[in-house]
């Protein structure tokens, strides 16, 4: 029997642990989770960016393949519509074998940040915080939209484009020069 008393008979002395043991490990693993989330937060923002970074590139890689495919299947320029400006759209004549002519116009909305494909119809792109189109004349003389007047629409032979887009912090530029019409 112990001498502090029958109810204290069976228990061992250093059994489980104390009260201050219990505090000094809440303490440290308090101090190693405070060390650990800063570097997890650098870590979650790398990835972050990282992400950004790479739907900025899909999104221009997207946008500038539309824009080239449809400018390449084009058979000529025309001006775009009263009201587009020509600097932010285009406006490219299709011909189809088995269809009627086509007209497809691509015009940036600055203020949705959207690439669109015949007005408001098909989307090619969201995110875009730029779309710039100049025209190459015969001759490679280039002109931007707002120089072009009557007589140079029928003389276009290509066309630069110049597309950016930004997601997070991340932007992608991509600058195209494609000839009207296949090769």
């Amino acid at each position: 029997m112990d001498a502090r008393g029958p109810c204290f008979a069976d228990r061992h002395v250093d059994a489980g642990f104390s009260l201050v043991e219990l505090l000094v490990a809440s303490v440290i693993a308090g101090v190693v989770l405070c060390a650990s989330f800063g570097w997890v937060w650098t870590v979650a923002g790398l990835a972050r960016a990282e992400d950004d970074g790479a739907q900025a590139a899909t999104l221009a890689a997207a946008a500038s393949r539309a824009v080239s495919a449809d400018v390449r299947a084009a058979v000529g320029v025309a001006q775009p519509p009263a009201g587009r400006d020509p600097s932010l759209s285009l406006c490219l004549v299709h011909d189809h074998t088995a269809a009627a002519a086509e007209t497809v116009l691509i015009v940036w909305d600055p203020a949705r940040r959207v690439l669109w494909r015949n007005a408001s119809g098909t989307y090619l792109a969201d995110h875009v915080s730029r779309f710039a189109v100049r025209y190459v004349l015969e001759g490679a003389r280039r002109l931007d939209g707002a120089a072009m007047d009557g007589a140079d629409w029928g003389a276009v032979r290509g066309v630069e484009v110049e597309v950016t887009t930004a997601v997070g912090s991340a932007k992608e530029f991509r600058s195209l020069e494609i000839a009207v019409g296949p090769a």
